[in-house]
């Protein structure tokens, strides 16, 4: 969706409203909602494939996934697409009228609102587990063929679902193995993780050999190859790796994960940290940002090279100043005494600095006391 982008649920039986493909639910929920703009259908329509997409205006991975919605809905409403916005997991009509207005064209089939703890949530979302949005259910002649994130109704996907028979049987066949595939990937990916923080590289080795066997392609693979290297202490295979990340998309995460772990490792060599703060340095000069200035004057610092460090700390000042700092809302404060710090030959620990930005966020008004109502 905590907001991710985007978890993907499997439907869960349970007794009254079960929600697992080929169970039959009736719209009467959705005749309970208040409707924001068109009207809640009295029944299915035989042959119709109906789209619930769950959404809420403080989802920001709902909100990239609207426009992919609407224009399914616009390219497929006369062959047979119904879509349904339900907007879940909040309270407060008008703003979801705001948005929904604001949206115009751009939001062009019906919404509803159910609000917090609503009947779309007790009937729908509960028995079908779903802890996650966007979420979309495919219902079709009264059942519900399958749940899955609303990026994933490709038009091939629409199309065999309209068609029915043998390409809607193969549609939800690919799917449902993508799905198993993504649980797969997702238990891989977390044994890593687990993996990484008990330092136990045997298991990571194992898992990263798995996960690129589910996924070769998968864009997060050079990064974890990175960490298991590092884990190893494989520093010429790390240095090989890092060499290798450029056009990735994933490399800025990637190099930035590195050398946040290199200044707190000890004992890595000085060939490596050149490399990872080299690769850095270009980084932070294409993306900008205080505390990224920041990390590399410390690394440029534990190298020795401290007139690069201090430029690299006057950087972090000039970039809290700038219009980008402004209006991101980053004090200059920690980041001047950082900068005042090294030019008197003082590398601030990490706890200072957090003790710096921590003293100069605005200080918040004392709640007033609760009063509560006496009977009678």
């Amino acid at each position: 969706m905590k907001i991710t982008y985007a978890s993907l649920f499997l439907a869960a039986a349970l007794p009254a409203f079960a929600q697992k493909a080929g169970d039959t639910m009736p719209p009467d929920a959705l005749g309970k909602l208040e409707w924001v703009q068109g009207t809640a259908p009295t029944a299915w329509e035989p042959g119709k494939v109906y789209v619930l997409e769950c959404w809420a205006t403080w989802c920001g991975p709902c909100i990239a996934a609207i426009p992919h919605v609407d224009e399914l809905y616009d390219k497929y409403q006369e062959k047979g697409l119904r879509v349904i916005g339900v907007n879940v997991w909040e309270d407060g009509k008008d703003k979801v009228e705001a948005f929904v207005k604001n949206k115009g064209e751009g939001m062009s089939y019906p919404v509803a609102y159910t609000g917090k703890g609503g009947v779309f949530e007790t009937e729908w979302l509960k028995p079908a587990d779903v802890r996650g949005i966007p979420h979309a259910f495919i219902v079709k002649d009264g059942k519900v063929l399958l749940t899955t994130h609303p990026m994933q109704l490709t038009e091939p996907v629409i199309e065999g679902l309209l068609a029915g028979g043998d390409a809607e049987a193969k549609v939800l066949e690919e799917i449902k193995e993508a799905q198993r595939k993504r649980e797969e990937v997702g238990k891989a990916n977390q044994a890593f993780r687990q993996a990484s923080m008990k330092k136990d590289t045997a298991a990571m080795d194992a898992a990263f050999s798995d996960l690129k066997k589910l996924d070769p392609a998968n864009t997060m693979l050079p990064a974890l190859e990175i960490d298991l290297l590092v884990a190893k202490a494989d520093w010429a295979g790390a240095e090989a790796a890092l060499a290798k990340l450029d056009g990735n998309p994933m490399a800025a995460m990637t190099v930035t994960s590195v050398a946040q772990a290199i200044s707190k490792t000890p004992d890595v060599p000085e060939s490596f940290k050149k490399s990872v703060i080299s690769s850095f340095a270009t980084l932070v000069e294409k993306t900008g940002h205080a505390m990224q200035y920041q990390m590399l004057a410390k690394l440029q610092w534990s190298l020795g090279e401290k007139d690069a460090a201090k430029t690299s700390a006057a950087k972090a000042v000039e970039w809290t100043k700038s219009e980008k700092g402004v209006k991101a809302g980053i004090p200059s404060a920690p980041f001047e005494k950082f900068a005042e710090a090294l030019d008197k030959d003082e590398l601030p620990s990490d706890e200072q600095m957090t003790t710096w930005l921590r003293e100069s966020l605005p200080k918040q008004a004392k709640p007033a006391a609760k009063i509560t109502p006496k009977e009678g």
